[in-house]
């Protein structure tokens, strides 16, 4: 028969082990979390960095006909795409979409990458974690020229 200190002991033993059992979801939550966010913070600098060196692209023979500020497509294009292959920490990108807008104003860029998860991942069943960071800019001038809309 156990007297009454063993079986406070015992209950400890138990109140232990289940909080640790609910901790261990928390500590994931946490870990995965920050992991994720600091993904997508390297994401959006990187997007907003290809974005603003896309927007730099501009159609010098426009500029020179019409005093309008519009992008070339493709400097636009090869200087967005360039910045991107060029940003140091990024990991390997689930996708990236580079795209001009009809009217060569602005270019915009969207940067995909899956986050492996790593206390959680038996909870999701293995499935990343998708982060996604967009960012658009386009070329500003003092002084629009007259023909431009």
């Amino acid at each position: 028969m156990a007297s009454a200190g063993e079986e406070r002991g015992d209950a400890m033993v138990i109140w232990c082990l289940l909080l640790a059992v609910m901790l261990l979801p928390l500590g994931g939550i946490s870990v995965d979390l920050w992991h994720g966010i600091e993904v997508q913070r390297q994401l959006q600098s990187a997007a907003e960095d290809a974005a603003v060196a896309g927007a730099s692209g501009i159609d010098v023979g426009e500029y020179r006909d019409s005093g309008c500020l519009v992008l070339d497509p493709s400097v636009a294009l090869a200087l967005a795409e360039a910045n991107v292959a060029s940003q140091a920490g990024l990991g390997t990108l689930a996708g990236n979409d580079i795209v001009l807008s009809p009217d060569r104003r602005h270019i915009s860029v969207l940067l995909k990458e899956e986050v492996r998860l790593t206390l959680l991942s038996w909870a999701e069943g293995g499935k990343p974690l998708v982060v996604v960071a967009t960012a658009s800019s386009g070329p500003e001038g003092s002084v629009s020229g007259s023909g431009c809309a």
